[in-house]
């Protein structure tokens, strides 16, 4: 029971920082119908523009982590306006297709800067690891969860709570309707994009925190797809909620799985868990159920 509730613990903490990743592609998709295949890339940049501030430079913490946000905000809104704005009108397939070749291009822009080799990652937060009785957790996955939290709460408060998040929310409804009364559809988009990459970068900070960078640790970014799957493309509970699912997943394969001879099955079994609830409910648990006309 103790390694039972162990692994629980853990896999929610990191849980917490996949449902951020799954929110950055939500909150697009609900915007633009689109799919960000480039979320590692995003993750990788964000990370390393971080790292100049903090590492590099040596800025203090509370100044480098905002500045390397809004760079962060700054590349997804380049992106959006050199590689998704032209697309506007089109169909949403060709910007997700578009979002595959610029995660090629960014991946090779990321090798050519920074190279391949990895990076020391310590933020050195305050150690706030907690024990109980038998059960420990680490200060690092702590910090995780509670950032990511932090920043899944702000995100829902902009959009909830604020005259930018009801345009956000009318574009994400229906964008011709929107621009009818007056919203700019097409700028929405661009911070629809800018906080996208911003949640991104909390999230590779968070995940880079565990120890090192690398142009690699894009594939973490794939950990979105399943969450995203298997709470609903276009639920924001869903991402909270299929981020947890999914960290509780790989922990507890990890724990007893893995044990087994099983190495690496921790890695499958968030995907092997999508299938299953994919043939139950093909648009998620909390996913919209569309029915079109033809």
């Amino acid at each position: 029971m103790v390694d039972f509730t162990q692994a629980l613990g853990a896999g929610t903490l990191v849980g917490l920082v996949y449902a951020l990743l799954g929110l950055s592609i939500v909150i697009i998709y609900r915007a633009s119908e689109a799919f960000n295949f480039a979320i590692g890339e995003f993750l990788v940049i964000g990370s390393f523009l971080f790292y100049i501030f903090f590492f590099d430079l040596r800025i203090p913490l509370l100044v480098a982590l905002p500045l390397g946000l809004l760079a962060a905000g700054l590349v997804g809104a380049l992106v959006e306006r050199f590689a998704i704005k032209p697309l506007l009108g089109r169909s949403p397939l060709s910007m997700t297709i578009i979002t595959l070749g610029l995660g090629f291009f960014l991946r090779g822009c990321v090798q050519l800067i920074f190279g391949s080799h990895s990076y020391s990652f310590f933020l050195e937060l305050p150690d706030i690891t907690q024990e109980f009785g038998d059960l420990l957790f680490l200060s690092d996955p702590i910090w995780a969860g509670i950032l990511s939290l932090s920043t899944f709460g702000l995100i829902l408060f902009l959009l909830f709570r604020t005259r930018w998040g009801l345009a956000i929310r009318a574009t994400s409804e229906n964008q011709a309707k929107a621009m009818a009364f007056g919203i700019d559809a097409r700028f929405i988009l661009l911070i629809v994009w800018a906080i996208s990459s911003a949640c991104i970068a909390v999230a590779g900070i968070m995940i880079s925190n565990f120890g090192a960078l690398s142009s690699m640790s894009s594939i973490v970014g794939l950990r979105a797809i399943p969450v995203v799957l298997i709470g609903g493309m276009d639920s924001i509970v869903g991402a909270l909620v299929g981020g947890i699912i999914v960290g509780v997943c790989e922990s507890l394969a990890g724990a007893y799985i893995e044990p087994m001879g099983l190495v690496g099955f921790k890695e499958v079994a968030p995907y092997l868990l999508l299938l299953i609830v994919l043939l139950i409910r093909p648009y998620g648990l909390f996913g919209q159920i569309r029915i079109e006309r033809v």
